[in-house]
C-alpha cells in the first residue's frame, strides 16, 4: 500500500499451550495503515487483537513474515533496535494507561521523550498536555488525577515523539459510557493535529462506528477463524 506507515505481509504468530499444543494466534496475509488514516479494529476476546498490536509495535516478533513500520522491517531487528523504532515512530495508548506513579503528568511525557532520538522538550510536553486540557495539572501525579485525566496524560505521552502512528488498545475500557465519545474524539483530534495515523483496537461496536475505516480482525486474520483452542488473552 503506497504511503503506508504500517504494513504487514504473511505474518504468523503462534503460542504453545500448557499441554504442548501449538495455538495459532495470527495468520495475516496482508494489512496496511496509511499515513493520516483513522482505523478501528474490532475483534472478539481471544481473536489476537493485543497480540497484533504487540507485533506491530515490536514488543513481540512474529514467527514469520514482515512488519514494516515507517519503512523499517522490524521483524528482522534485535530487541534494542525494535525499541528505538517504536520510540521514534509509534505512540502507544495502553488500556491501563501505565503511567509512572511517582512522576507528575509533565514528567511522564518527558520520560517518554527520553526514549526517542530527540532531546526531551519541556515546552512541547507542556504544550501537548495543554492541548488535551491539562495545562492546570502539569505538576500532579497520577494518584491526584481522575481516570479521565490520566487517560489524557496517556494520549499526550503517546504523541511525545511526533509518532507517525498511534496504537490504542481498548482506550475506552476504563472509561464510563458517558465519556467514551469524548475520549475517542480526543484521540482522533490529537492525532490529526500531529498528522499521525490512528489504529484503535476495540470490542465495542459503538466506538468502532465512529471511525471512517472499520475492520474486524477475523476478516483478515485466518487464525481467528480456526475453532477455538484453549483460550488465551487477546
Amino acid at each position: 500500500m503506497s504511503g503506508s506507515v504500517i504494513e504487514l505481509q504473511n505474518v504468523r504468530k503462534a503460542f504453545v499451550a500448557p499441554g504442548g499444543e501449538i495455538v495459532p494466534v495470527l495468520d495475516i496475509e496482508s494489512f496496511a495503515l496509511g499515513a493520516g488514516e483513522e482505523c478501528a479494529l474490532e475483534g472478539q476476546s481471544g481473536s489476537g487483537k493485543s497480540t497484533l498490536l504487540n507485533v506491530i509495535s515490536g514488543i513481540m516478533r512474529p514467527d514469520t513474515g514482515s512488519v514494516l513500520v515507517g519503512g523499517h522491517d522490524i521483524a528482522r531487528f534485535d530487541e534494542a533496535r525494535r525499541d528505538r523504532v517504536r520510540a521514534d515512530t509509534l505512540g502507544l495508548v495502553f488500556q491501563q494507561f501505565n503511567l509512572l506513579p511517582g512522576f507528575t503528568a509533565l514528567e511522564n511525557v518527558l520520560v517518554a521523550m527520553s526514549f526517542g532520538s530527540r532531546r526531551p522538550d519541556r515546552n512541547r510536553a507542556a504544550g501537548l498536555l495543554a492541548a488535551v486540557g491539562l495545562s492546570h495539572r502539569l505538576d500532579h501525579k497520577p494518584a491526584e488525577l481522575s481516570v479521565g485525566q490520566q487517560q489524557r496524560v496517556a494520549v499526550a505521552r503517546a504523541l511525545a515523539n511526533r509518532p507517525r502512528a498511534v496504537l490504542a488498545d481498548e482506550p475506552t475500557a476504563s472509561i464510563d459510557t458517558a465519556h467514551q465519545e469524548q475520549v475517542i474524539e480526543l484521540l482522533r483530534g490529537a492525532c490529526r493535529d500531529e498528522h499521525a495515523a490512528l489504529l484503535v483496537v476495540t470490542h465495542d461496536p459503538a466506538v468502532a462506528g465512529r471511525f471512517p475505516r472499520r475492520l474486524r480482525l477475523e476478516d483478515f486474520n485466518r487464525a481467528a477463524r480456526i475453532p477455538a483452542a484453549p483460550e488465551r488473552p487477546a
